[in-house]
C-alpha cells in the first residue's frame, strides 16, 4: 500500500465493497463445510472446481496455459504459498475457532507481507509501516486467550490463522520475484491448477477419509460457493480492480473482509465477539489504515 495510489472511481469502489462480501463470505462458506468435511477435502474441492472455471476464462480471453517446466515449478511454489498452505491452516482452524474470528485474523496479512517483503529488500521500511506493524500486534495480542497454552483451542485457531497471513505474505513475495509481468488470470489459473495436483497427491497420500454421509445440500451449496463464488469469481474481480486502480488500492479489501466476515459469521453461524476482540478487531483495522498511509498524509497535508 502506498499513498500513490490512483483515485477509485464509483464502479471500481462497488466492485471493491463486493469482493469483500465475496471473500467475507468464503469464510462462512469454510465454516460450515469443516463442520462434515475435512479441512483437506474442503480445500481440494475448493481449488480442484475453481481451477476448472479458471481455465474456462483463460480459454475465453485467448491466453495460454505455461508450457516449460521452469514457469510450472514458479506456479507450484505459488499454489503452495497462495492456496495449499494458507487455506489448509484458515480451514483447520476455522474447527477451533468463529468465521468472525477467522475473518479478523486474516486481516494480519498486508502487515506480514510488509514485513516479509521488508527483511528481504524488496520493499522499503517507512516509519508509517513499521508504526503500523505494531499496532497490528497489539490488535492480535487482544483476541488470544489469557491462558498462554496451545492446549486451548482459541489460541490454536488463532495461530493456525496467523500461519495462513504469513504464508499469504510469502506468496507475495514469490510472486514478486519469480512472476512478475505473467498475466494476472494466466497466474491464477496455473496456480490453482498446481494446488489441485497438490491436493490430489496429499488425499491420496493421507488417506484422508471421506464423510460416511452426503453432506446436506446447505454444506454443497457452501462448498460450489466457495469454490465459484469466492474463489473463481473473486480473482477476476480481484485482478479487474487491480488491473484499473493498482495494488494499493485492490489491498483495501482487507479493511473491509473481517466486517463482512464478522457479520455472516453473527447472520448466520450465531457468532459473538467479546469486548476485547472487537476492540483487538478495530486495532488491527487501524494498523492497515497506518500502514497504508494515505489517510494519515491527508490529515497531514
Amino acid at each position: 500500500m502506498s499513498s500513490s495510489a490512483t483515485t477509485m472511481s464509483p464502479s471500481q469502489i462497488a466492485k471493491l465493497i463486493l469482493l469483500s462480501i465475496v471473500w467475507g463470505g468464503a469464510f462462512l462458506f469454510s465454516g460450515m463445510a469443516v463442520e462434515y468435511l475435512h479441512p483437506l477435502w474442503v480445500v481440494t474441492i475448493r481449488v480442484c472446481l475453481a481451477a476448472l472455471v479458471m481455465v474456462v476464462v483463460l480459454r475465453a480471453m485467448g491466453l495460454q496455459l505455461p508450457n516449460n517446466r521452469k514457469e510450472w515449478l514458479a506456479y507450484l511454489g505459488m499454489g503452495l504459498l497462495n492456496n495449499v498452505i494458507p487455506f489448509a491452516a484458515i480451514f483447520y482452524a476455522q474447527t477451533f475457532i468463529s468465521v468472525s474470528l477467522a475473518s479478523i485474523i486474516n486481516a494480519m496479512t498486508p502487515v506480514f507481507a510488509f514485513l516479509v517483503l521488508a527483511s528481504f529488500g524488496v520493499d522499503r521500511l517507512t516509519g508509517n509501516r513499521i508504526v503500523g506493524a505494531l499496532v497490528g500486534v497489539m490488535g492480535t495480542a487482544l483476541l488470544f486467550s489469557t491462558k498462554l497454552s496451545l492446549q486451548d483451542s482459541l489460541n490454536l485457531g488463532l495461530l493456525l490463522g496467523l500461519g495462513a497471513a504469513l504464508s499469504y505474505a510469502f506468496a507475495g513475495l514469490w510472486g514478486k520475484l519469480f512472476l512478475t509481468g505473467q498475466p494476472a488470470v494466466k497466474s491464477a489459473t496455473s496456480q490453482l491448477i498446481s494446488s489441485s495436483v497438490v491436493m490430489l497427491i496429499l488425499l491420496v497420500i493421507g488417506q484422508v477419509p471421506l464423510p460416511t454421509s452426503l453432506p446436506p445440500m446447505s454444506i454443497i451449496a457452501a462448498l460450489l460457493a466457495l469454490a465459484f463464488i469466492s474463489t473463481a469469481f473473486a480473482y477476476v474481480l480481484f485482478f479487474d480492480i487491480m488491473s484499473h486502480s493498482g495494488p494499493a488500492n485492490a489491498m483495501l479489501v482487507t479493511l473491509l473482509i473481517p466486517i463482512s466476515g464478522s457479520f455472516f459469521g453473527w447472520l448466520v453461524m450465531g457468532d459473538a465477539l467479546t469486548l476485547q476482540q472487537m476492540a483487538g478487531a478495530l486495532i488491527i483495522a487501524l494498523a492497515l489504515i497506518i500502514i497504508d498511509g494515505r489517510l494519515i498524509s491527508k490529515k497531514v497535508h
